[in-house]
């Protein structure tokens, strides 16, 4: 299989075989990986105003998808992936292992536990991202509490359909987001921002 430089520098050889784990246990489903990995890099471009250092959470990560992705071009970001399901999170601890035996530096961490427990994820994270996590409002309601004001979310959006239907400002301003400007040019994607916080004391 022919390796493709990410937009980190490295290539995808060692991403491929992470996720392919996933997908021999069942948890990825039969698709090209190499086309999983780019409609993730959406996420990415979607994530580049974040600066070194900044915290993203990845809820729902199933087998990967996009939060593996994310850490392996943004190795100056912290990843943390969480998901309820705890087969799992040990697939992804070993999905993890495979990214580090070259990459030892990346921040990445794996958490076995519901977003809506905020005591399992103390901290405030300048990204959340979502692939095939449940309808705006789920969503909404479950990233809202573990966001930084300003901080975005980032949404895969399922085809066929549009994210003007899907993330309406009636939608979003109960909960405290805006739509937001994204590079990003992948049509799946949506990027909200926190615009104030609705949790007093946590910032």
């Amino acid at each position: 299989m022919d390796r493709i430089p990410s937009a980190g520098g490295h290539d995808d050889h060692a991403l491929i075989e992470a996720l392919g784990i996933a997908q021999r246990l069942g948890v990825i489903g039969a698709t090209e990986l190499s086309d999983e990995i780019a409609h993730a890099r959406g996420f990415v471009t979607a994530l580049e105003e974040l600066s070194t250092g900044s915290l993203v959470l990845d809820i729902g990560s199933g087998g990967g998808l996009p939060g593996l992705v994310i850490a392996h071009d943004r190795p100056d970001v912290s990843v943390t992936l969480v998901d309820r399901r705890e087969k799992r999170t040990d697939i992804l601890r070993r999905q993890v292992g495979r990214l580090r035996v070259d990459r030892p530096e990346l921040e990445i961490v794996v958490k076995c536990a519901d977003v809506t427990d905020h005591s399992a994820l103390r901290g405030l994270w300048h990204a959340v991202t979502a692939r095939s996590f449940g309808s705006p409002e789920v969503v909404l309601a479950a990233a809202a509490p573990h966001l930084v004001d300003g901080g975005l979310l980032v949404v895969s959006d399922p085809p066929g359909n549009t994210s003007v239907d899907r993330w309406r400002t009636e939608i979003l301003t109960p909960q405290g987001f805006e739509r937001s400007m994204s590079p990003t040019t992948a049509p799946w994607v949506s990027v909200m921002r926190r615009r104030h916080s609705l949790f007093p004391g946590k910032q």
